[in-house]
């Protein structure tokens, strides 16, 4: 009397079928996963823009872009381009300056301070002509005051930004030209170019949600 059992004809069709739906399963995943990032970097941005808007209304400017490494005070020896903590402290216009943007989490090897979403205060570009030292590289090469000045007109008064799914933070690997780097304008993330296209996610005082190149 013979065992029945499997055939390794019938064995190979099996691999073959699950390897057919993991195919189509795992980039759906994938995807799933990226708009979900998407969704959540744009609302911790929607909810660091409202703690802009209500510090401003308090205090008729913006809190910094760069600051020292207690996060309160202007230093060139500090971190730049991110939301300093007086927006928590003394008054908690929201209560975690330090969220984190899910692009650039564990895809860098700074610190995870380094890890928060990009900020930009264009309406300190007189502050910073005024006192070129307290920016990267005491305000030479690509890190002038004048991209503040050609930053504002797209952006208005400050910028926030992801690195979006392409993980690349600022103005995309550089393609614009100096001195626009970081602090100039961006090309905006748009998901109709692909779930996972290049660009940054982009929200600013001029446009909530921008979703074309911005130069």
């Amino acid at each position: 009397m013979y065992k029945k059992g499997f055939t390794l004809i019938e064995l190979l069709i099996v691999v073959a079928i699950i390897a057919i739906l993991a195919a189509i399963a795992v980039p759906n995943f994938l995807e799933a996963q990226t708009r979900a990032k998407v969704s959540r970097a744009k609302a911790d941005i929607r909810s660091l823009a409202t703690a802009l808007e209500s510090y401003a209304v308090d205090n008729n400017k913006y809190p910094l872009d760069i600051t020292d490494t207690s996060g309160m005070n202007r230093t060139p020896a500090g971190y730049f381009w991110y939301i300093s903590n007086r927006i928590t402290t003394p008054i908690s216009y929201i209560t975690d300056n330090q969220l984190i943007d899910p692009f650039r989490d564990r895809r860098s090897t700074l610190p995870p301070v380094y890890w928060r979403f990009r900020y930009v205060n264009y309406s300190d570009a007189d502050y910073y002509a005024a006192n070129p030292a307290i920016l990267p590289g005491g305000g030479t090469g690509d890190y002038t005051s004048q991209s503040y000045y050609l930053g504002a007109p797209y952006h208005g008064a400050w910028r926030l930004s992801s690195a979006g799914p392409d993980a690349v933070a600022g103005a995309n690997g550089n393609f614009a030209p100096p001195p626009l780097v970081f602090v100039g304008p961006l090309i905006a993330y748009d998901p109709t170019n692909g779930t996972v296209s290049w660009g940054d996610i982009v929200r600013c005082q001029k446009d909530s949600d921008m979703k074309a190149a911005t130069y």
